[in-house]
């Protein structure tokens, strides 16, 4: 066994214990039976289970039990059933709505333990619509589910509360990277945004955005391998300048969009504005303008909306309300009356 693994079934320890508890008193004590099961019934508050984490633990601690096959069959269906029909009560009053990871472990196990699940199927497509999506006339969810993967191991430990393992586990899977390329990086991004984390996001973007620039740089004696090295490079560029706006490190943020003003223009045949990253880019550099002080960097803050105006002096794609509103107060306080006419005649254009 894996040490990921080993330290994600070791979180579920007293879930199992509980489970073995549950098997022998199904046959020996009923009302010891009912007792234990109970604590993982749905207890809906202002649409919330306040038992969901506790029902989805539980069913991922029978996913990876030792010796499951071992254990008595009816004892072990008879519980899943009890779950997975709980379960169902939650998708249907949940605000969260979906599918849920239990209720996908559930069903994993229901097509292991039970012959017929055409009924509780049928109770799960009806709870809402993500279910009516997911529960067809051929239930399949993933297959591979028990096959725990650090990737796997990962993300159920946030999906399963255990958020200073999930943490653990990313320290485990980043010792384990020899070399760190688009596609490790962008998953260690999307682990820092699954937890709100700005600051490991900046980290992980700014690396994208390093290791993108080099390959394009390296790549400008090949048309066809810039142009491609190109759209990567603005897309990650445009995250990472996103990412020091949210943070407001404006004047980080600056510089970067004015050191790569030149390759952001080459974009989409030089009208990078009528693409995602471009306006992304340009919504970023109308913040920065708004943002700084008056006497802030003002050389710099000029070349930064001779760039950004571009945009809306160029035949365009309509753009939102929020950055044309943007547009016209950078241009008050630019004092582009020019800029500011263009804009709210493009408005009434469009309407």
């Amino acid at each position: 066994m894996e040490l990921y693994q080993e330290k994600l079934i070791n979180a579920l320890k007293m879930y199992q214990n509980d489970f073995d508890n549950m098997v022998s008193s199904f046959y020996e004590n009923k009302d010891n039976f009912e007792s234990l099961i109970k604590k993982y019934a749905c207890d809906t508050e202002d649409d919330v289970d306040k038992n969901y984490l506790l029902r989805a633990r539980l069913s991922f601690s029978i996913l990876y039990y030792k010796n499951l096959k071992g254990l008595k069959k009816e004892a072990v269906k008879n519980i899943i059933i009890y779950l997975f029909e709980e379960e169902i009560k939650d998708r249907k009053t949940s605000k969260y709505k979906g599918i849920g990871i239990a209720l996908e472990v559930l069903t994993f196990l229901l097509n292991q333990y039970n012959k017929d699940n055409k009924e509780l199927f049928e109770k799960a497509k009806n709870a809402n619509s993500d279910c009516s999506i997911g529960y067809d006339d051929n239930v399949r969810f993933e297959m591979n589910i028990e096959n725990l993967n650090i990737y796997y191991a990962i993300e159920y430990s946030l999906e399963l509360g255990f958020k200073d393992l999930y943490y653990e586990l990313i320290d485990i899977w980043k010792s384990s990277i020899k070399q760190w390329d688009r596609i490790n990086l962008e998953r260690l991004r999307d682990f820092e945004i699954k937890v709100g984390n700005k600051e490991g996001e900046l980290e992980a973007n700014k690396q994208l955005y390093c290791i993108t620039k080099e390959s394009y740089e390296k790549s400008k004696q090949n048309p066809v391998l810039m142009k491609k090295n190109l759209f990567y490079f603005i897309s990650y560029l445009s995250n990472y300048i996103e990412n020091l706006t949210i943070l407001r490190n404006y004047a980080e943020a600056l510089d970067i969009i004015i050191s790569n003003a030149d390759d952001i223009r080459k974009a989409n045949n030089n009208a990078f504005y009528n693409i995602n990253a471009g306006i992304s880019i340009i919504d970023s550099s109308l913040k920065i303008i708004l943002n700084m002080g008056d006497n802030e960097h003002n050389e710099k803050i000029n070349i930064l909306w001779e760039f950004a105006k571009i945009a809306f002096i160029n035949e365009h794609l309509p753009y939102s309300k929020y950055i044309n509103d943007n547009c016209i107060k950078c241009a008050e306080k630019m004092n582009d009356a020019e800029i500011k006419d263009k804009v709210l005649k493009d408005i009434s254009n469009n309407k």
